[in-house]
């Protein structure tokens, strides 16, 4: 049987979740839940599997957390629920995306898929690697179709235009005044912050300008949570490196899943 959890149930199974490895299940229940929409499959033993869905990205986002330990779980059923849920039951076919930690995609039977892409969850284990604080400056709203702009041009996945009122995003500029690089979160809470919408515009890159508005975000962040991370596809070497510089661990893995839903 599939059931919406209430806030106790949804209290009830963060406490058995594993932080990192649950990490985008446990931000949905834990920091999302207005913009989540969270679903379970019980049976007379009690929890099978859970699946949330977040609201307000440029995709469908899903993700999922399977209570048993053991076997394989098909999603079909859960995301045809899902489907009901929202209001998208109309017969046409979207694209979803479903991201969840790589030993729990192992055993998810997932419907069409077209791709799977590897993303490394870091955390900054050894701040003392940042760069002095550099020329970044706050964000202010009336900056806010700039960055959308450049945002757009560098291609940011997860990039809503909310969070730049939400949450501290800052930016690096040119003399004549043009956005070069800028970055801000995702997640900015007592408990974690998660830095995002970092880029470097096209004619400025490999200029450092990158490694110092990342550098800048975590001092930023610090100051929030004494726990930072950050999401990068595990295929972006270059990034990866640059992170690596300034004090990032890899502490797990997740598969991003395409698929027709």
């Amino acid at each position: 049987m599939l059931k919406s959890l209430k806030l106790c149930e949804q209290t009830e199974l963060q406490a058995q979740l594993q932080w990192e490895k649950s990490y985008i299940f446990y931000g949905n229940l834990r920091l999302r839940a207005q913009r989540s929409l969270t679903l379970a499959e019980v049976d007379e033993r009690g929890w099978i599997a859970a699946g949330s869905y977040l609201q307000g990205l440029p995709f469908h986002a899903f993700t999922f957390h399977l209570i048993e330990e053991t076997g394989a779980y098909s999603v079909k059923e859960m995301l045809a629920e899902f489907r009901r849920r929202l209001g998208g039951d109309d017969g046409n076919e979207r694209q979803g995306v479903l991201t969840v930690e790589e030993s729990c995609a192992e055993r998810l039977e997932i419907p069409d898929v077209t791709e799977r892409k590897t993303m490394l969850l870091m955390k900054l284990t050894d701040p003392k690697r940042l760069l002095p604080r550099g020329e970044s400056f706050l964000l202010e709203k009336s900056a806010a179709t700039k960055a959308a702009e450049l945002a757009a041009t560098i291609g940011m996945l997860s990039f809503r235009a909310e969070e730049l009122e939400e949450m501290p995003h800052i930016a690096l500029a040119s003399e004549a005044g043009e956005l070069i690089a800028m970055a801000g979160f995702h997640v900015y809470e007592d408990e974690f912050v998660e830095i995002g919408n970092i880029g470097t515009a096209a004619g400025h890159r490999n200029k450092g300008w990158g490694m110092q508005v990342v550098s800048d975000i975590c001092r930023i962040g610090l100051e929030k949570s004494p726990n930072v991370y950050l999401f990068v596809f595990a295929d972006n070497q270059a990034a990866i490196r640059v992170y690596e510089k300034l004090g990032f661990t890899t502490v797990e893995r997740y598969s991003f899943v395409t698929f027709r839903w």
